[in-house]
């Protein structure tokens, strides 16, 4: 049996109660759709591989959200393998099994869903195998190891994610973005967290009212002392720095940022 047809029949199962009321709801052969388009949509070509995101953040409202994440990991496993084969069908590549995440957002209207994408080598994806290679139970590995819901925030109901290295602080107290075109022309954000989000949603960490500015836009990160990367998170007018468009850069301070009809740089406090 392919994995395809276990994948619709697993759904057929673990959703006809769920969703016997009526097709009001979004079905989850949607979301394994979407995220298919999505993964497709973001390849990234290099010399000799064509890579594909490895994250992906899936938004729903929470009518919809409720049914999905009542029945837990199982479901987002075969996402997964679901992308995985899919990818390995194209000839794509992931820098790491896909992680999927499932978030309720009420700014998301009933039966659509927003998908952001991120590429992170960083992150270690357990498809929930019973032994591992010394026959023990996961259950009884060390509290460091990985597994599946530590490497993914999964059902959690803020919007927010954290994939920070192990071992970065990534504070720079000393530097701080300012916009310095755009609807919010003077605003000044201190970069002194690991990470932060910016787009136009009002829980992300710098807020834009930029109409070009996706609701999720950009990550910036700390990347070591006086630097930062940025990763594109999917936009939809993409992200640009000194005029060349990007999906994970690095940035340093002086570099022009432009996202929507905003440009932010990165400043040094006086």
């Amino acid at each position: 049996m392919s994995l395809l047809t276990r994948f619709e029949g697993m759904a057929e199962f673990l959703f006809t109660e769920a969703f016997k009321k009526g097709a009001t709801r979004l079905q989850p052969v949607e979301i394994a759709k979407e995220l298919v388009k999505a993964m497709l949509k973001n390849k990234q070509v290099s010399i000799s591989q064509v890579y594909v995101p490895n994250i992906y953040r899936v938004y729903l409202h929470s009518s919809d959200w409720g049914p999905i994440a009542s029945f837990g990991d199982a479901f987002l496993i075969e996402l997964s393998k679901y992308l995985f084969v899919e990818a390995e069908r194209n000839g794509y590549t992931f820098l790491t099994k896909p992680a999927i995440e499932l978030h309720a957002d009420e700014t998301v209207n009933p039966r659509q869903m927003v998908i952001e994408v991120d590429f992170d080598d960083s992150i270690d994806v357990n498809w929930g195998e019973e032994l591992d290679d010394q026959g023990e139970e996961r259950e009884n590995a060390p509290p460091n190891s990985s597994n599946w819901r530590e490497s993914t925030t999964i059902f959690r109901e803020s919007v927010k994610t954290n994939f920070q290295p192990e071992g970065k602080s990534g504070r720079n107290s000393d530097y701080f973005l300012e916009i310095i075109e755009g609807p919010d022309t003077g605003q000044k954000f201190p970069l002194q967290e690991a990470e932060f989000f910016i787009g136009r949603h009002g829980q992300c960490d710098l807020v834009l009212h930029d109409p070009e500015v996706s609701r999720r836009h950009l990550k910036i990160a700390s990347g070591g002392e006086n630097g930062w990367w940025l990763d594109d998170l999917g936009s939809t007018n993409g992200s640009f720095v000194n005029g060349q468009r990007i999906t994970h850069q690095t940035t340093a301070p002086g570099d022009r940022i432009k996202i929507g009809q905003s440009v932010l740089v990165i400043q040094r406090a006086p």
